[in-house]
C-alpha cells in the first residue's frame, strides 16, 4: 500500500511554522494545541496535520525553519567580504540580534527539552542541537582558521577549541537575557568581540 503523499514544502507550511513559532513563543510549548496553531494561522486542525504528524514533529520543523534563516543570515555576512576581525565582530553582531529577536523562544526550547527527556523524541531532539551547535562551531572555526593562514590571528591559537567557546558564549547570553531583559546583549556582544580581539588579533 503506498503511503500518503507528503503536501509541497510551499502552501500553507510557512504559514503554519510562523502561527506555530509565535503562539510557542506566547504560551509555552506544553500549554498549545494543535487547534490553537491552526486558528492562528487562520486554517482548519486537519490541514495542520497534512503537514505535520504531530505537535513535537512541528516544534522541530519549527527550529530546522528558524536555523535555516539565521544560518542565512550568516551566509550573507561571510559573502561580505572584510577582514577576519570585521567577519568575526558581524558573527557576534547578527548573533546578539537574533538573541533579542528570539528571546521568548528560549523558554520553548527549554519546555520541549524537559518535556523530551525519557521518550522517544529525546534521542532526535538531542540529534538536532549537536547539529546546530557542530554547523555555528564550524563556521566560527573556518573564519579563525582564514585569519590564521591570512596573518591576522595568532597561529597558535586552537581554531575549534575558540569557535567552542564562542558558541557557549553566545548561547549563554541568550538564556540570561531571557531571565534579565535589562541587560544589553548589542551592547555586551560589542564588548565582548573588542576583548576576544585583542586576544588573539596578530599585534601590528
Amino acid at each position: 500500500m503506498n503511503s500518503k503523499p507528503k503536501p509541497p514544502r510551499g502552501g500553507k507550511r510557512p504559514l503554519i511554522l510562523q502561527a506555530a513559532t509565535d503562539i510557542f513563543a506566547e504560551q509555552g510549548f506544553a500549554a498549545v494545541t494543535v487547534a490553537e496553531i491552526a486558528e492562528r494561522a487562520g486554517i482548519g486542525k486537519g490541514t495542520v496535520y497534512e503537514y505535520f504528524s504531530s505537535k513535537d514533529e512541528l516544534l522541530f520543523a519549527v527550529f530546522e525553519w528558524m536555523n535555516e534563516q539565521i544560518f542565512e543570515r550568516f551566509q550573507t555576512l561571510m559573502k561580505s567580504g572584510g577582514s577576519t576581525s570585521e567577519r568575526l565582530k558581524k558573527m557576534l553582531t547578527v548573533a546578539a540580534e537574533v538573541t533579542c529577536e528570539q528571546v521568548e523562544m528560549q523558554a520553548v526550547v527549554l519546555d520541549f527539552w524537559a518535556a523530551s527527556r525519557g521518550t522517544g523524541t529525546e534521542e532526535r531532539y538531542n540529534r538536532s542541537c549537536l547539529e546546530t551547535f557542530r554547523t555555528y562551531r564550524e563556521l566560527a572555526a573556518d573564519v579563525i582558521r582564514e585569519g590564521q593562514d591570512a596573518g591576522e590571528l595568532n597561529p597558535d591559537i586552537d581554531p575549534e577549541a575558540t569557535a567552542v567557546m564562542l558558541v557557549a558564549a553566545v548561547d549563554g547570553l541568550g538564556v540570561q537575557i531571557f531571565f534579565d531583559r535589562k541587560l544589553d546583549p548589542m551592547a555586551i556582544t560589542e564588548h565582548f568581540g573588542d576583548v576576544l580581539l585583542a586576544g588573539i588579533e596578530v599585534k601590528s
